[in-house]
């Protein structure tokens, strides 16, 4: 009986999935996307600071029963794109990652931390003045990771659908991305806050 005891205390109830797949919207508020690639051109000073990358993705964990942690991977296509003054600026993000979560609560509402760490990336910037590129930054190498908070809901018991958010911080290093214009080399920082929401099955 203390043994029994002893393994409830130490794992969350589980909700007994083996897989979980959701289709996600994520939201990245990502630092200096557009001002940093700027510095000393003739859009320096004329774009916004802050702006959205956004997009659609999808996640993989599976799980064993009774224990609240799973594994998997995440795929993500970001974009963004927006237009000021006649500055128009664009920029995409390309992400496949392997995801971690352990599930603090795991009946019907998940709760718990996330972490994935990009394996595969492919990244853009590019900012035009008077339809003329002024950057165009694309290659180099890029790394990532995430850390979060998630929380799934199953709104309908007997069925498997869940809902859910997730939020947390994103770590972007892009280094040696090469401008197309200039052929200069830069590392850029597209690191920020992130939001997700997602809709999927448990079963």
């Amino acid at each position: 009986m203390k043994k029994l005891l002893l393994l409830v205390l130490a794992f969350p109830m589980s909700s007994w999935a083996l897989i979980t797949a959701r289709a996600n919207y994520t939201g990245i508020v990502a630092k200096d996307a557009l001002t940093d690639v700027c510095k000393g051109k003739s859009c320096e000073g004329q774009t916004p600071g802050m702006v959205p990358l956004y997009g659609l993705g999808a996640d993989v964990l599976v799980s064993l029963p009774l224990v609240p942690v799973g594994f998997g991977l995440r795929t993500e296509k970001l974009k963004l794109e927006v237009e000021k003054d006649g500055i128009e600026g664009e920029a995409h993000l390309n992400r496949t990652a392997i995801l971690a979560n352990y599930r603090l609560i795991n009946t019907i509402v998940h709760l718990g931390p996330i972490i994935s760490y990009g394996i595969d990336h492919s990244a853009g910037v590019r900012v035009a003045q008077g339809g003329s590129n002024v950057v165009d930054y694309s290659g180099g190498t890029l790394t990532s990771y995430t850390v979060g908070m998630e929380l799934e809901v199953k709104p309908l018991i007997v069925l498997p659908l869940i809902v859910g958010a997730e939020a947390g911080l994103i770590q972007t290093k892009w280094k040696d991305a090469t401008d197309s214009v200039s052929g200069n080399k830069k590392d850029i920082d597209l690191s920020g806050n992130y939001i997700k929401f997602f809709l999927g099955l448990d079963i």
